[in-house]
């Protein structure tokens, strides 16, 4: 009867320190990729540069963080940059940014 069942070990939800470890892990190995002017941390062409300048950083991004959340902060960054470049680019040219009703900063 054992044969079908397995034991699954579930994590527990990293807690609030834990989060904060992973967001400060994060931001110091995004600015490490802002220093190479990286922005795309899963651009297959600039990962000798990554590894060789932020390895350490990033080795210690994925250890503070769960790997989905790894994932997740890679994939969102070059969306970020580009959004914060239009943000930018959009106020020094006197545009006004209006801020919508439930829209997150």
């Amino acid at each position: 009867m054992g044969f079908f069942f397995t034991t699954v070990e579930t994590k527990e939800p990293p807690n609030r320190s834990k989060r904060e470890k992973c967001w400060e892990s994060r931001d110091i190995y995004f600015k490490c990729l802002d220093r190479i002017e990286v922005i795309d941390p899963l651009n297959q062409q600039k990962k000798s540069l990554i590894k060789k300048e932020c390895g350490n950083e990033d080795k210690q991004f994925e250890k503070d963080c769960v790997a989905s959340w790894v994932k997740y902060f890679k994939q969102k960054r070059p969306f970020d940059k580009k959004k914060e470049r239009m943000l930018n680019d959009a106020k020094n040219e006197g545009a006004e940014v209006v801020q919508l009703p439930g829209y997150r900063k």
